[in-house]
């Protein structure tokens, strides 16, 4: 990543790569977003990046489900974990075939602003990680998002464009090529990579060694 001299006047930008179906992003994104608002206004609102567990549609085998019924159920221990449940790969007779179809909604809510994309990211996830529902499923993933109030007319054009679907392949090529390969990985201002969940004290940790490594001199990358 470029290395760069950095003003600590303007919020620092906070990136997180990862899978709407990954609960460990969702707790990363909690830990992250309190360890940042305790830093007062010097780093901006959590971003997200796509980083898809699986693109490519596979009925996943009944042993890679008992294996993900068992990571959300291992995940919903953590202590500020999200109410998770393991319906997702439980309750249905496959489960969840890819994350392509989520991450392509996100994409196509965007359109409609950076609100529309958080509160549709925010139903998908709860959606299945919660709930249960298969939001590989694209007439659930459309219900959703007329539940959350975007305009059906402009989103579902874009949820099946082609175009979207290039510019999010794109976007999770780049970020590939920069060494980033699973989730949750944070890019603190765009040249500090933290990959893997850590605990909220670690968090807190690492962006206020950024902020002092950042005063007033480049930072170099750091791969933690």
């Amino acid at each position: 990543m470029e290395v760069r001299s950095l003003s600590v006047s303007a919020p620092i930008s906070l990136v997180l790569h990862g899978d709407v179906l990954d609960p460990w992003c969702w707790i990363a994104e909690n830990r992250i977003a309190i360890a940042a608002e305790e830093l007062r206004g010097r780093y901006a609102p959590v971003e997200h990046a796509a980083l898809p567990r699986s693109w490519e549609a596979r009925v996943p085998s009944a042993a890679e489900r008992r294996r993900l019924a068992a990571e959300l159920r291992r995940a919903g221990r953590q202590p500020d974990a999200p109410p998770f449940s393991p319906e997702l790969w439980t309750a249905n007779e496959t489960g969840p075939q890819s994350s392509a179809p989520a991450l392509l909604a996100i994409a196509a809510a965007r359109l409609q602003g950076p609100a529309a994309a958080r509160a549709l990211r925010s139903a998908l996830r709860e959606a299945a990680l919660v709930v249960g529902l298969d939001v590989s499923r694209r007439d659930i993933v459309i219900e959703i998002a007329a539940r959350v109030g975007l305009d059906l007319t402009r989103f579902v054009p874009a949820f099946q464009a082609q175009a979207t679907e290039r510019a999010l392949l794109d976007d999770i090529c780049a970020a590939w090529e920069l060494g980033i390969e699973s989730g949750p990985a944070l890019v603190i201002g765009e040249n500090w990579l933290v990959s893997g969940l850590r605990t909220l004290r670690d968090y807190r940790a690492l962006l206020r060694r950024y902020l002092s490594r950042c005063a007033g001199r480049p930072v170099e990358h750091v791969l933690h």
